[in-house]
Parts: C-alpha cells; structure tokens; sequence
C-alpha cells in the first residue's frame, strides 16, 4: 500500500482512510492521545506513542495493536528534555519506516493564580506546550519536507484564544502553540506538507478530573452541551487533519468544545 493521495472522485470515502501511513503520537499512554492513537490505528495507520510514562506508553501500544490489529510501538521522553525529544523521535521515525502524521498531545496544567506561580512552574508549561511541540516539529518536519509530504497536528486549547481565570501559564503556553502552528504551516506549504491544530474546550480525561468537583461543575454549567467532552470525541477532527480529507486545509484550528466559545 503506497501513501499517495487517494483520488476522492474515485472514492470518497476512502479520502479518511490511513491505510499504508504511519503515525506518531506524543502523550499518547492516556487521554486524549490515547484515543487519537487508537483511532489512527483504527482508521489503518501504524503508530508509534511518545510518552514520559513509559509503562502507561507501553500498556497503551499493546492494547491498541490488540484492538485494531496494527503496529504499534511505545517509546519514553519527557516533552520538556531535548535529548530524549530528539531521541524518542529518530527512534519511533525509524520504527515507523517513513512518518506520515504528527500529532502532539503531551501536556500538563496547574491551575492557581498569577501571582502564586513559582519560575520554574512557568517555565515548565512553556517547555512542554511550546518547546517540546517545536522539537517534534522540526524532527518531523525535516523528515516530511523530504518525502514532500505529510501531516502535523497539535493539541491546542480554546484557551489559544480565550482567557480564564487561575490558568494563565497554561493558556499562553497554548497561544503559544496555536501561533506555531500558523507560522510553521506558511513555511511547509510549498513542501507539500500541513500544519493545523484541534482546540478542545473540557474534555473528560485523567488530568481534568484531578479538579476540583465545584470547578469542574461550574465548567459543565458553562458549556452549551452541558457536559464535558469525552476523548474520542476528538479522533474524527484529527483523523480528518491528518488524512487526504483535508488535503487544501493548513494553518487553521479546529475548534470542538461544545459550544464554548459560541457565546
């Protein structure tokens, strides 16, 4: 199975397949990585999971190689050290073969305010949201601009774009991200390859539940849908992003968050 584009005139269904392609996915052991993983592998790619929980990296590949019957490999890297970066990244592009699609969910939050954030609890969102996003990006990047082809998508937040109380680093460390996105899609267009994002608003995932109950039901309160969103949610943006679907859409965000920021 070659990774050429797929003609939608001959079949259009098939535009959202990713047969033949390979993926890797960053913060992939839970979450919303681990959802994106499995429905990459779902929807035909072998995938590689980039975690700093090695173990959970691990159970995560095994399950969905069960599951789906694809490839999948885990390899460990904390998303704010360079060198494992780098490593984790020539070691999966190398398991992979050839790397189609990058899509980078590793992330952390802390939740308090401005004035009680120490430096280095700052520093720390930055280097794992925006740092290690570009460390990803360039390894990826160098690899697809070769190829003249490929796929990246980040993990924002509708926090890129709007401001919320006791989460400041957190929110300029997405904005951060959502403008890398941008400016990193203008450069690799003429190479054939595209750069967007997905924003969620609240979704339902390990770090998320470590809220506080009142906060996370004022959060439900004021989401439209009324809920949070589930992490599977997430996988038909994505599966779009990354596949020949989207093949003249580069630079942009896809915003899911259950009518959040409709208001």
């Amino acid at each position: 199975m070659t990774t050429a584009q797929i003609d939608p005139r001959a079949d259009p269904a098939r535009m959202f397949r990713l047969d033949g392609r390979t993926a890797i996915v960053t913060g992939g052991a839970s979450g919303i990585g681990r959802a994106i993983a499995t429905g990459f592998a779902a929807f035909g790619a072998d995938v590689a999971i980039i975690d700093r929980d090695a173990r959970g990296a691990a159970e995560a590949a095994a399950a969905i190689a069960a599951e789906t019957g694809r490839r999948v490999s885990s390899h460990a890297a904390d998303a704010s050290v360079t060198d494992e970066v780098e490593a984790a990244m020539a070691e999966a592009i190398d398991a992979l073969g050839h790397l189609d699609v990058l899509l980078n969910a590793a992330g952390h939050n802390l939740r308090k305010p401005l004035l009680e954030f120490e430096r280095d609890e700052f520093d720390a969102l930055l280097h794992v949201h925006v740092t290690g996003a570009f460390l990803t990006c360039r390894a990826a990047g160098r690899h697809m601009r070769a190829r003249g082809r490929g796929s990246i998508v980040n993990i924002a937040s509708i926090l890129s774009s709007v401001g919320r109380t006791g989460v400041v680093p957190y929110a300029a460390a997405k904005g951060g991200l959502l403008q890398l996105t941008r400016a990193f899609a203008l450069e690799m267009a003429p190479h054939g390859v595209r750069v967007n994002a997905i924003a969620p608003g609240f979704i339902d995932t390990p770090l998320t539940r470590t809220h506080d109950p009142e906060v996370r039901r004022q959060v439900s309160g004021a989401t439209p849908m009324g809920r949070f969103g589930r992490p599977d949610e997430l996988v038909g943006a994505a599966v779009f992003l990354a596949s020949d679907a989207s093949s003249f859409v580069t630079g942009t965000a896809i915003v899911a968050d259950g009518g959040w920021t409709a208001q």
